[in-house]
């Protein structure tokens, strides 16, 4: 697998750790840890990060819901979706489409079968000719989870073009690091552990917004309704985390209308 795509199993594993601990439900990323072959002791196994993973995954999660609530005749579509349990975890009724680059995606059938409804993309997410193949709806949802650091900016203006000429309206949303934390990153990140490099950074929503692109959505991870489901030193650590780094690391989200 390429350096970005063994990434994935830092998500899973904090999400299953947190599962185990009835913090948050997800008892797919309990299965997959228990089954795949993989040394997890690659990946950085503190509880700092394992909550912080569950708590981004938690927030994707309320989009969906409140998404297919309010478009009922629309479409979910995930960027390098790795090995995460959403469709499982949000029970929607629309149409979900799940991308990454094809290794990952021969490892994700074992774990997630195609369907009617359910459909894999084997390919990295530029070019995004793999477009074509998703038939032409009104509206999409986009999720590009802990992706973005991957890209380069220009990489995300191709995507976001490539958006507005498929679909008619869409919401692109995403997590990126702020340039400081992205700095800091290079001494401290668990992502050093799979020598993966973070391309982008981001702070102000403008940088991507122009005709056809508006930002809608600039939110904090940690949020007091995640901090509550926390108990002990682990509810005072991410009070604290929430107040302090709240300019650190965001999720942002753009409406995109055809060109």
């Amino acid at each position: 697998m390429k350096n970005e795509s063994l990434t994935l199993f830092i998500p899973l594993y904090g999400k299953a750790l947190m599962s185990r601990e009835g913090i948050f439900p997800d008892e797919t990323a309990e299965r997959i840890v228990d089954s795949v072959d993989y040394d997890f002791s690659r990946v950085d196994q503190t509880r700092k990060l394992a909550i912080y993973m569950a708590m981004r995954a938690a927030h994707y999660d309320r989009m969906v819901q409140d998404y297919a609530a309010r478009h009922p005749e629309g479409i979910i579509l995930q960027l390098g979706v790795g090995l995460d349990s959403r469709v499982k975890r949000v029970q929607v009724s629309l149409p979900w489409y799940d991308l990454d680059f094809p290794e990952v995606i021969d490892l994700r059938r074992a774990y997630y079968p195609e369907s009617q409804q359910y459909h894999l993309i084997a390919a990295p997410a530029l070019p995004a000719d793999w477009l074509a193949d998703i038939p032409h709806h009104t509206h999409a949802l986009i999720i590009a989870e802990g992706l973005s650091m991957y890209l380069s900016q220009q990489d995300i203006r191709d995507l976001i073009a490539a958006f507005r000429a498929h679909f008619t309206e869409a919401e692109f949303v995403f997590d990126a690091y702020s340039p400081l934390a992205a700095k800091i990153s290079k001494w401290k990140n668990p992502i050093n552990a799979v020598d993966a490099k973070i391309d982008f950074a981001m702070d102000d929503p403008a940088l991507l917004e122009g005709e056809g692109s508006k930002c809608i959505l600039n939110s904090d991870i940690i949020t007091p309704d995640m901090v509550a489901r926390l108990r002990g030193s682990d509810r005072l650590r991410f009070r604290f985390m929430g107040r302090a780094g709240k300019s650190f690391y965001r999720i942002f989200g753009y409406r995109l209308t055809k060109m």
